[in-house]
């Protein structure tokens, strides 16, 4: 059983988005963190994580191997969008990842197995460091429109969460632009792409392809795929995408 702390109640009504897949640990640190003065929500993968964060959260402790993907990814993800204090916590005690972590925009790094006590010092801290941006709750930016791509099922997952089935071509497209999102690809790249995996494919059939890939999407989902043309020379995926 935890022991609840001394600590003045600075923590009354903070609220924390915990990302942990394991419910005994996540359960036990909700009822902990509770009766410290916290306002936690508890979560188990990358996705309920980003869906969550469509609301506020002053902090945020996120485990670093999700059963959806890495916490780290998404909390170098969320870093330019959220003043919220970020806690990761992993059974990994290397340094270069610790410093990795930090440099990603982690507060602060705990190594499990997790002290109660060492979290809740550490997030008392977090929040004295937050207290000037307090005085308002803390408000995440907007949060980008998330696009996501199963190459193994050949789906596309709108922000709406609609799914879109995809073609061969169309997936190896999207996976090409999602590795590079927000920068340009090359015409030339792609069509190599195409060819190595034996695909028959040049400029107008490309031109082709993401023509009717964006009025697919448009037709299935209502969404506009952010797929921007430089006509002759390539195209860039302007919007956050991430593939599973």
């Amino acid at each position: 059983m935890f022991i609840s702390s001394n600590e003045p109640n600075s923590q009354l009504g903070a609220s924390l988005l915990l990302v942990e897949d394991d419910p005994t640990l996540a359960q036990e640190l909700q009822d902990y963190l509770g009766s410290e003065g916290f306002q936690v929500r508890c979560v188990s993968g990358i996705q309920a994580a980003e869906e969550a964060l469509q609301s506020s959260f002053d902090l945020l402790v996120i485990d670093l191997k999700l059963p959806d993907g890495s916490g780290a990814d998404l909390c170098a993800r969320l870093r330019p969008y959220l003043r919220s204090g970020i806690v990761i916590c992993t059974g990994n005690s290397e340094r270069a990842l610790r410093l990795e972590m930090l440099r990603a925009g982690a507060d602060a790094y705990l190594v499990k197995p997790i002290d109660p006590e060492e979290l809740l010092a550490t997030l008392i801290n977090l929040l004295r460091r937050l207290a000037p941006a307090r005085s308002s709750p803390l408000q995440p930016s907007p949060m980008p429109s998330m696009w996501r791509l199963d190459r193994v099922q050949q789906l596309l997952l709108a922000p709406s969460g609609v799914r879109v089935s995809l073609s061969q071509a169309e997936c190896i497209l999207l996976a090409l632009l999602f590795s590079q999102a927000d920068r340009f690809i090359a015409r030339q790249d792609l069509l190599a792409a195409f060819a190595s995996k034996a695909i028959d494919m040049n400029g107008p059939r490309l031109e082709t392809l993401v023509s009717r890939l964006r009025n697919k999407v448009h037709s299935d989902s209502g969404a506009r795929l952010p797929i921007r043309a430089w006509y002759g020379r390539g195209y860039t995926f302007n919007a956050h995408a991430d593939m599973i």
